[in-house]
């Protein structure tokens, strides 16, 4: 196969220093690298502080509400045309291990260049695991040397191939913030696509503690109103894509919940559910493998 040519797909908002400090690492790892940066009118001066530190960047503005999922949308519109042979899915908040780009596209030459990979990523500290993707008994997984099936995956760090882009297409702009990247991954198994984890962790970042499902200590005006913004749990959204994948009793049965569950008061919910809609993403606290 000749030389790839990746092209890297964020977005990002009011996040300057990480924003570079990603960027700046991409670069580090592989100069002459393709990135496609969707800036959502930052007001803290990211696309200037891009353009002046790297502006080999190919940077798109958005329109101040387009969030994770319509972000990397629109990114990748715009690099779609190019001839590339990868896409990379990249979270600002990301920092590439050393070797990652060959650990990813070694994952996807096994593959024959005709699967999705989803890159582990673990704590800073390297002492959890946590994105990539979860089993199908809902079970985070962790590095174990060789690459493993993912159910639902996350979208940290995706390595998505031409011949899978050609096949899928882009993400579905429906979703706002979050759920773009499950889609995508089960869209993928739907269609016979493999969704697999690379065999190492491929990046670390911190720990994001926030549940989307229900806010906590508020009034329910304002639960309800977290509830149905990009950064919630918008039952709408999610009714639409439990409906695609599971079926209209799975996704009927959802909405009722999600609403009971924003309508109960905290102690109820603490006692029924304990810690369970308190805390966001679950982790794994075990050894990491070495990255190199």
């Amino acid at each position: 196969m000749p030389m790839p040519r990746i092209a890297v797909l964020l977005t990002c908002f009011n996040r300057r220093t990480t924003t570079l400090r990603c960027l700046e690492r991409v670069f580090q790892l592989m100069p002459h690298v393709d990135v496609y940066l969707v800036d959502d009118q930052s007001t803290d001066g990211t696309a200037s502080a891009v353009l002046s530190a790297l502006p080999q960047v190919h940077l798109i503005t958005g329109t101040g509400d387009l969030f994770w999922n319509r972000g990397m949308y629109l990114a990748w519109e715009r690099a779609k045309a190019g001839k590339y042979s990868h896409f990379l899915w990249l979270n600002d908040d990301v920092l590439l291990h050393d070797g990652c780009f060959a650990e990813l596209l070694a994952c996807s030459a096994l593959c024959e260049h005709q699967a999705i990979i989803a890159g582990i990523i673990e704590s800073h500290e390297g002492t959890e695991v946590l994105y990539g993707g979860t089993s199908s008994a809902k079970r985070l997984l962790a590095p174990t040397g060789v690459m493993q099936a993912i159910t639902n995956m996350n979208g940290n760090v995706v390595l998505v191939p031409a011949a899978v882009f050609a096949k899928l297409g882009n993400l579905d702009p429906y979703f706002h913030h979050d759920l773009g990247d499950v889609d995508y991954g089960l869209r993928a198994q739907q269609r016979g696509i493999r969704v697999l984890t690379t065999r190492i962790a491929a990046g670390s970042c911190d720990r994001n503690n926030t549940c989307r499902v229900r806010l906590w200590g508020s009034t329910l005006w304002a639960r309800f109103k977290k509830l149905y913004s990009p950064l919630g749990n918008h039952p709408g959204i999610n009714f639409y894509f439990r409906r695609r994948h599971y079926g209209w009793r799975n996704a009927a049965g959802y909405f009722v919940f999600i609403h009971l569950l924003n309508v109960a008061p905290d102690g109820f919910v603490r006692w029924a559910f304990g810690s369970k809609y308190v805390s966001g993403k679950n982790s794994i606290s075990l050894p990491i493998l070495p990255t190199a």
